[in-house]
């Protein structure tokens, strides 16, 4: 029943609000959702389902120069031989990579290609290493094998999701990513 009674004040405090805002008569502050910032170090929206950004990677979950790099280096490959791509997350002057967060590198199947995992996990709330090569505030970095087929080039695609943070707020990324092996 409280509950109830806490619901139905919050819809009319709410509709209140929305009356003055459209009169251009308020002198109430708009209400703001919390950020990383309010909610605490290590806090950030996140999608239940996934583990990942709650608006399933918009510009706001890109990368951005200040907050580091996101590099894929492949070295030249050979038809039928296994190659490393290495998939590294440098983060920028005064981040660090968020180890807490359930970092996911999800690999999408490439005609021509194989792969040992098309899903390589790290990080979560006991700092797993997981599929991780290294996973530290410094650094984070996948190192996936890959096997052309044939020679030809080829484009494994998939989406990179992980975090990280500055000393006031953790910033959530998702990140599509292109794996360009060019095979002899």
């Amino acid at each position: 029943m409280t509950r109830l009674a806490f619901i139905a004040l919050a819809l009319v405090a709410c509709s209140k609000g929305a009356d003055n805002q459209q009169k251009g008569a308020s002198s109430e502050q708009p209400m703001v959702a919390p950020t990383g910032t309010e909610q605490g170090r290590g806090s950030m929206p996140a999608d239940p389902s996934t583990g990942g950004p709650a608006d399933g990677g918009g510009d706001s979950f890109k990368l951005k120069p200040a907050e580091g790099t996101l590099a894929i280096e492949v070295p030249a490959a050979t038809a039928g031989a296994k190659v490393v791509a290495n998939i590294v997350v440098t983060p920028g002057a005064g981040f660090h990579v968020n180890t807490e967060y359930p970092t996911k590198l999800k690999l999408e199947t490439a005609t021509g290609v194989t792969f040992a995992k098309a899903e390589l996990k790290a990080g979560g709330p006991s700092k797993e290493k997981g599929d991780a090569a290294e996973m530290t505030e410094q650094k984070l970095h996948f190192a996936v094998e890959l096997t052309p087929a044939a020679a030809g080039s080829y484009t494994v695609n998939g989406s990179f999701k992980f975090a990280v943070c500055d000393k006031d707020q953790c910033l959530p990324k998702k990140e599509a990513i292109a794996i360009q092996v060019a095979a002899k």
